[in-house]
């Protein structure tokens, strides 16, 4: 069951089975978040598309043990189906304006963690990995992928996460550290961090700039055994910071949240 809040509402949606990956995407193009999940029995995807929920999308792509990703690799405006295999560090997608030519690149190692983001900011997602033995990103960039960045940011144990906190259009490189309660983000010319806030065993979510009627996005950490989020803000420079308080109640200590 989904329990979907936004700053004036809040929309449940059942949608998924028990063990199904829960994921966010705009699969029809048309701007809104569509409900999707992908599921490791038998490697299928499952979304409801809000531009004709009446018809839902039903894709296979992927196998069992592969960890399912959203994001526009094509530059058309639409989610691609996304997998990446841990046992052999490659990632296999079929790109929506070209289903028929699935795009398959090795980028990573077993025990490395994916993440989508546009590094780069040519509004197509690039390829990145974090290696949580060393603390290291490695990142493939669509505009430049002979030349790869690879950039040590983090510590094992840390919780990496990529998003707008720093520019509207490229993504930045944060990582949460649950033992100190401090999000660190890799700014280039200047970095940031967030005071200590949270609790170990808070989960760090990036919310949309849109939520809080800012330029970047910000972060919010869900606690589970309380089902509550507390609000963080975003701690950069030109960010918009909002004091440590709780946004709203919302789920159970079983809950995922997105």
């Amino acid at each position: 069951m989904w329990t979907v809040t936004g700053p004036s509402t809040t929309t449940v949606q059942q949608w998924g089975l028990l063990g199904d990956i829960p994921l966010l995407g705009d699969f029809d193009g048309d701007a809104k978040s569509d409900l999707a999940v992908w599921r490791p029995s038998n490697g299928t995807w499952y979304v409801i598309p809000s531009s004709n929920p009446s018809s839902p999308i039903i894709q296979q792509w992927g196998w069992p043990g592969d960890i399912p990703l959203s994001g526009d690799f094509d530059r058309d405006g639409k989610t691609d189906f996304a997998v990446w295999r841990p046992s052999n560090g490659t990632w296999y997608i079929i790109p929506s304006s070209n289903p028929s030519s699935p795009i398959v690149q090795q980028w990573g190692l077993p025990g490395d963690i994916p993440l989508i983001g546009d590094y780069d900011g040519d509004l197509r997602a690039d390829f990145i990995v974090w290696r949580p033995s060393n603390g290291t990103w490695y990142i493939l960039r669509s505009t430049a992928p002979q030349t790869p960045l690879v950039i040590q940011w983090g510590m094992p144990g840390d919780i990496p996460m990529t998003s707008r906190l720093r520019d509207t259009f490229r993504s930045s490189l944060a990582v949460w550290r649950p033992s100190d309660g401090n999000l660190y983000v890799f700014g280039g010319r200047a970095n940031c961090a967030l005071p200590p806030f949270g609790l170990p065993g808070d989960i760090p979510i990036v919310v949309p700039e849109s939520y809080f009627y800012s330029l970047y996005d910000s972060l919010v950490l869900w606690r589970p055994n309380a089902g509550l989020l507390w609000g963080a803000g975003n701690p950069c420079p030109g960010g918009h910071h909002i004091a440590d308080f709780p946004v709203g109640q919302i789920g159970a200590a079983s809950d995922v949240p997105l």
